[in-house]
């Protein structure tokens, strides 16, 4: 059996199914840990910085042959290519996992900084960053820097091509079954990071999530219509 990749983007409801897929790789897994980032670092230099020294984890991890990895992680077609493992992500309707992002921040991470309500923290720089996630993990751009959008989008869509599975949240039952079928076996069922359901959105507030959120929208749509698409 060929070694697993799980791509995990935040607040897709990838944790139980990261956390079930190392259980079936027990005796040869490993997630990657987060927090690497230079602490004299601040704002998206820390985060570049973290993300930096995840991709050396991954590396070190592919040359380990540990059969199965699970995390927060950047694809890299170089390191795809030359480790023969298959690659799985699990995507989400950008909108939902925008606001889902958000209040999980609200929750886990609050900074005094951030703004208080959905409505105000859709105009700041973190929210542009935020929106971009699909962006950031299968183009490696960051949205508030992105010069040549078109070319990261066919970078993004060219890379997830090369996953053996991409599933979708609205489905979780399909991306269990296409796991099944790479793994062999079927997994443990598992609930984790469960949050309460944000209100559905509706009017102005969702029509400026949805331009904020157009390009991983792009990728998202690309995504679903591959024919590894669960």
């Amino acid at each position: 059996m060929r070694g697993l990749v799980y791509i995990h983007v935040p607040k897709c409801g990838g944790s139980s199914f990261g956390a079930a897929l190392r259980l079936r790789y027990v005796l040869s897994q490993s997630t990657i840990p987060l927090g690497l980032g230079d602490p004299r670092l601040d704002g998206m230099a820390h985060i570049l910085s973290d993300y930096d020294h995840r991709d050396i984890v991954l590396q070190c991890l592919l040359q380990r042959r540990v059969r199965c990895i699970a995390g927060h992680v950047r694809y890299d077609p170089r390191l795809h290519a030359s480790s023969g493992y298959q690659y799985v992500t699990l995507l989400r309707d950008p909108v939902a996992r925008f606001v889902s992002h958000y209040h999980y921040l609200q929750r886990r991470h609050p900074d005094p900084a951030r703004a208080a309500t959905l409505a105000a923290f859709v105009e700041t720089e973190e929210a542009r960053h935020i929106a971009s996630q699909y962006l950031f993990y299968f183009a490696r751009e960051t949205g508030p820097s992105c010069r040549n959008l078109p070319a990261a989008l066919r970078r993004a869509h060219q890379n997830l091509a090369r996953f053996a599975l991409i599933g979708d949240l609205a489905d979780p039952s399909g991306f269990a079954r296409g796991l099944r079928q790479l793994t062999g076996l079927p997994l443990p069922v598992l609930h984790r990071n469960r949050a309460p359901v944000p209100k559905e959105l509706t009017g102005e507030l969702r029509r400026r999530i949805e331009a904020l959120t157009a390009a991983d929208r792009a990728i998202y749509d690309a995504a679903r219509a591959l024919p590894q698409a669960a």
